[in-house]
């Protein structure tokens, strides 16, 4: 069963956070991760076969935006 996870957060500069998250995400077989800017907010979808990789993906996802955006 696929499960999927919409995370939209607020930033000051959501174009560049977006931009270096996209850097990250390779294709993978059972596994989707797309990330855009949109009105301030970076969105990120994940889609996975597995329950496990995907709260393992979005967790992975949350630090590596958490260091994205102190970095700015």
């Amino acid at each position: 069963m696929k499960s999927t996870a919409t995370l939209i957060t607020d930033s000051m500069d959501a174009a560049s956070v977006a931009s270096s998250l996209n850097t990250d995400n390779i294709c993978l077989e059972g596994l989707s991760v797309k990330t855009y800017a949109d009105q301030g907010s970076v969105v990120s979808v994940v889609s996975s076969d597995s329950l496990t990789t995907l709260l393992s993906t979005v967790d992975d996802l949350l630090r590596c935006q958490m260091a994205s955006e102190s970095l700015l």
